[in-house]
């Protein structure tokens, strides 16, 4: 619910509870990473979530794995085998909705989890080896419902350009949210865009060249299509790495 105007709100962030230091990890433990705790956390306001905690599981508790085929695999305790897929797909989605109308500006999952991981997760054959090509079962059904929504693992974090290239997404995204919320128009829309040229174009030329013509193009389009068509090839631009020599041969090109 919106109690303020946009520069009152706190910028909203989801994150898996065990790395705030909640103790609801499977042996009880837990993960906190002080980077996100002590640093981030003073410019943001986490969102915690813990599938496997609030699916009822219990702690502590079996270990889970995912099993069968990267693309869709089943979500099972290793020791009694009892296999888990339909209750968590189906609280994964209501919880993902749940999410999408929390004013969330990112989300920063728990790496190698079977429900939380984003991405190389471990999907175990019957050969018994596994194979980095999983996606936890709650992090898949996020990415879908949210997919403009800035999506981070913690470990990926600790790479100083990923962790740059996350934040500068997470605020831009917040700014793009405002932009919408205020209801966008045209009038609105082209002074935004000429605020970000120089963002948009150390990430990806070729996405500000769409955007512009998007922009030029967009007289008579309804607020909503231009608000989801915008937004989308803004937030992936912002996802393509930016490098030291994007940076210069904008700047080269375009100062």
């Amino acid at each position: 619910m919106d109690t303020g105007t946009a520069a009152d709100r706190p910028i909203r962030v989801g994150i898996s509870s065990c790395l705030l230091g909640q103790e609801v990890r499977f042996d009880g433990g837990h993960k906190r990473d002080r980077y996100l705790t002590d640093t981030l956390g003073r410019f943001i306001e986490w969102v915690p979530v813990c599938p496997e905690f609030e699916l009822g599981l219990g702690v502590p508790r079996q270990t889970l794995r995912l099993e069968g085929q990267g693309g869709d695999p089943r979500l099972v305790f290793r020791n009694s085998r009892e296999d888990i897929t339909p209750r968590m797909n189906a609280w994964s989605a209501r919880r993902a909705e749940a999410l999408d109308a929390e004013d969330l500006c990112g989300y920063v999952l728990k790496k190698d989890s079977p429900s939380c991981g984003m991405e190389r997760v471990k999907v175990y054959g019957e050969g018994g080896a596994g194979r980095k090509e999983g996606v936890g079962l709650f992090a898949r059904a996020l990415m879908k419902r949210c997919p403009l929504l800035p999506v981070e693992e913690e470990g990926r974090l600790n790479d100083a350009p990923l962790r740059e290239n996350f934040i500068e997404r997470v605020f831009a995204y917040r700014r793009f949210r405002d932009l919408v919320a205020a209801g966008l128009t045209l009038g609105r829309l082209v002074p935004f865009h000429a605020a970000h040229k120089f963002l948009i174009l150390s990430h990806s030329p070729k996405h500000y060249t769409a955007l512009g013509r998007l922009v030029a193009g967009a007289k008579g389009l309804p607020a909503r299509t231009l608000a989801e068509r915008y937004g989308t090839l803004f937030m992936e631009g912002l996802a393509v790495q930016a490098t030291a020599r994007k940076k210069e041969l904008m700047l080269r090109n375009h100062v």
